[in-house]
């Protein structure tokens, strides 16, 4: 079962202050509000919500990771995004009404912090500088969604993966740059919509090509950006 209790420590009041959300609030505002936070450990494998279950709040990842996806009729799972510390989610299904449009599972072990569906609306209502910053963190997880939908059905798959390594580079890097991989090869896959036949088949083709180089520690070396950024052009 998840521990739970408030996000009052130093450090989960350190990363409310990192969150877009709550960037300028007062102290006292800070303090009152990590009251309310909840903080949870959940194991890997564990199931945050399912699709179609009420919508109760949104989470933030202070350790580990999390898929967000839906499985399809025939039973084929989609992973419509990973999200790693620091980075939030189902913020938008809050203001939807009925369900969770998707389902999410820790993908390892995981520290979430919590916030309630009311406590959200009551800030909105409250705090015209917040509603400001609530509505700017939508309008981003929009543009990527449908950044996500036009590599699905517009971009083959070297064209997404070269769009998801440039994605892994910091802002404004230049080659060669060392990314990370957040998680395994074969979820990379399923978030792409590609086999993983068809992923190791375009990596091993962008290395002999030299665009990039990888390593058995999770990483993988960029060393020409403008080559991925041509595949990834439409």
């Amino acid at each position: 079962m998840p521990e739970f209790s408030p996000a009052t420590d130093p450090e989960a009041l350190e990363l409310l202050r990192r969150f877009p959300l709550f960037a300028g609030l007062s102290r006292e505002d800070e303090v009152k509000l990590a009251q309310e936070v909840l903080q949870k450990t959940y194991p890997a494998g564990a199931r945050l919500f399912e699709v179609g279950e009420p919508v109760h709040g949104f989470y933030l990842i202070r350790r580990g990771a999390v898929k967000v996806f839906r499985i399809s009729p025939e039973g084929k799972e989609q992973i419509l995004s990973v999200f790693q510390p620091g980075q939030s989610f189902a913020e938008a299904a809050v203001f939807q009404g009925g369900g969770y449009p998707a389902s999410a599972e820790c993908l390892a072990d995981s520290t979430l912090l919590y916030v309630s569906r009311d406590m959200l609306l009551r800030q909105i209502r409250t705090d015209p500088d917040f509603a400001l910053r609530v509505i700017a963190g939508l309008s981003m997880k929009l543009r990527r969604m449908v950044q996500m939908v036009e590599d699905l059905t517009l971009r083959d798959a070297r064209g997404r993966l070269c769009r998801y390594l440039l994605g892994l580079a910091p802002e404004g890097a230049t080659s060669p740059v060392v990314v990370e991989l957040p998680v395994q090869q074969t979820l990379i896959s399923r978030l792409l919509g590609i086999t993983q036949e068809t992923l190791s088949r375009t990596v091993k083709s962008l290395v002999q090509e030299g665009a990039i180089e990888t390593s058995r520690r999770g990483k993988i070396v960029i060393h020409d950006m403008s080559a991925l950024e041509g595949h990834s052009i439409l």
